[in-house]
Formats: structure tokens, sequence, C-alpha cells
């Protein structure tokens, strides 16, 4: 029988719907490359998390034919070696987007808001000095910067329609905004009050958001990041925000994943961070199991996939 390999705390939903579509499932943690190369000619299809896949463990699955990503993004996957050995790589737009658009209004509140902050102060553990100086601000009426206006970034839009904000939105195509426009990058950093990032990282975006886009921010900017870590210079940001040239950040995701304790960014009284938990509901874990399980079967039987990326 066929072997797809999925991760430990997949949704049993998906085992089941695996087997039942007669595959066998194997599990385990997926954190090193034995996890995956152990498996050999009887693997067919994997379902990963974030472990990086290239051409060393393709090439020891000779039968392998698809590797579908637990998620949106898809930059651990090596496409050109995928590729080159014939094997399709497929993600799952939009079985997450109402997840983590959740988690970037909350950024939103929270690192605006210093919702954190005032928790901090009350345990005793927050920057007096700072709270004293700022406050937070609200979003209702705001302009609201949308940078990567795919499924997760137009229903970020939506969710935000109730605070009676104007959109600007960016992507490589133009998109209808019901409550807002399409706008340039430099509109985005030099208008937006909070500026979200929704985008993948690729060649292109990786840094983008560097110091020429801060100096251009407004001095009450909240940035918020719920894409990849990687889309922002770090050190940048960094000194952004000590320099308070922007009010604020919100962060889900960092370049160091997990961000050491010792990391400035957990130091500094104007920013707010998650573990890269964006995702992390029980019904988005369902819905994007369900989505990469059903890409293996379609691809695995003769069927065209929904998602391929590669």
């Amino acid at each position: 029988m066929k072997k797809i390999l999925v991760f430990n705390g997949i949704s049993q939903k998906v085992i089941d719907y695996l087997e039942g579509a007669h595959f066998e499932v194997v599990i385990n943690s997926q954190d090193t490359d034995e996890d995956f190369t152990q498996y050999g000619e009887d693997l067919y299809g994997i379902i990963v998390m974030m472990h990086k896949i290239d051409e060393k463990i393709i090439q020891k699955l000779p039968n392998l034919k698809i590797i579908a990503r637990f998620g949106v993004g898809y930059d651990n996957v090596n496409l050109d070696d995928a590729t080159k050995y014939g094997v399709t790589v497929t993600n799952a737009p939009g079985a997450n987007a109402v997840s983590v658009a959740e988690t970037a209004v909350m950024h939103m509140l929270m690192a605006g808001r210093l919702f954190y902050q005032y928790h901090q102060k009350m345990i005793g553990q927050a920057d007096n000095d700072f709270l004293a100086q700022y406050r937070g601000q609200e979003i209702t009426g705001k302009t609201v910067g949308i940078i990567g206006f795919g499924n997760i970034g137009q229903t970020i839009a939506q969710l935000l329609s109730g605070f009676n904000v104007n959109i600007l939105a960016y992507a490589r195509h133009d998109r209808d905004v019901p409550n807002g426009r399409m706008a340039s990058l430099d509109e985005i950093y030099q208008q937006a009050d909070f500026i979200v990032l929704a985008l993948p990282a690729t060649a292109n975006t990786v840094g983008m958001v560097n110091q020429d886009a801060f100096d251009q921010m407004k001095s009450n900017t909240v940035l918020v990041n719920i894409a990849r870590g990687s889309v922002i210079d770090e050190p940048a940001l960094i000194e952004a925000l000590k320099a308070h040239k922007i009010a604020g950040a919100g962060l889900d995701v960092t370049v160091q994943e997990p961000l050491p304790a010792d990391s400035e960014l957990l130091q500094l009284p104007n920013v707010f961070v998650t573990p890269h938990i964006a995702a992390n509901s029980k019904e988005a874990h369902e819905n994007v199991g369900l989505y990469a399980a059903e890409e293996i079967v379609r691809l695995l039987t003769g069927k065209e996939v929904r998602s391929q990326v590669n």
C-alpha cells in the first residue's frame, strides 16, 4: 500500500480521509531529514509543515509524487528541486484565511492599543516610562494598508469593514477593494496608520520592508506581520522601533523561529509578539489538513490538483 507521511498532531479527520482513500498513513515529528527518507520507495506523498525539503531528501524518495504544504506559504520547499524530480508541490490557499485574518486584527489591537503592555504593568513588569509617554490608538476610521491581497488579505479587509477603515491594498494584480482601493507600496508606507503584511516570502519580497520603507512611514504607524519574518529587514525594524520612527509592531512571525528569549524584539516596549500561531485554530488546523490531503488523493488518483505552485 502506498504510504503518505503526515506530521504528529494532524487532525484525525485527515488520517481517516487518507485511509478511506486506501493509503497507508505514516506519522512522525518531521524534525530530521531521516524522518522523510526512511520510507524510501514506499513513500508517495507528504503533508509537510516547516521542515526544509530539497534535493537531498527528494532524491531518496524515488516514487514521491506530491508534497502538499500544510498552509499557504511554501518557502521551505525547494520548488526547482521538486520540479527536477517530477514532484508536484501544492499549498492550501484560503483554508486558514479566517484564522490568520483574525490574528492580524488581534495584533492591530494589541500593538495599537498597548493592551499587553498594560497587562505587564498590572504584574509589575511594564516599562512605566514608555506608558507614561505614549498612548494607544484606535483602529476605527484609520487608513489601513494591506500588503498582499490574496485570500488572507481580502479576509482581513472584510473583518475590518466594521471598523469603518479606509483600505489601501497592494498586490501583483488589481482586485476589487470594497472599503478602499488598490495602492502603490509608497502610498501605503506614506499614508497608512496600520500596515499589515500578508504576502509570501519570495526572492522579490524578502527584506522588502526595509529602512527606506520605515523612513516613509508616519510616526503613529503600527506594523503587523502575519506573513513571513523574512519580508521585513529585522535590524531596520528594531532601529525604527527604538527611534520611535513608527509607533509599534505586532509580529506573529520573525526571521528566527522560535524567537530566542534574549531577542531585542522581546525587550522593546512597543512590540507585541506571538510565536507563529496565526493559523493555530482548531478550524484552520482541520481545514488546511483536509485541503492538503485532498490534493494528495486527487493527484494519486489521476485527477488535477487545485493549487500547484511549481
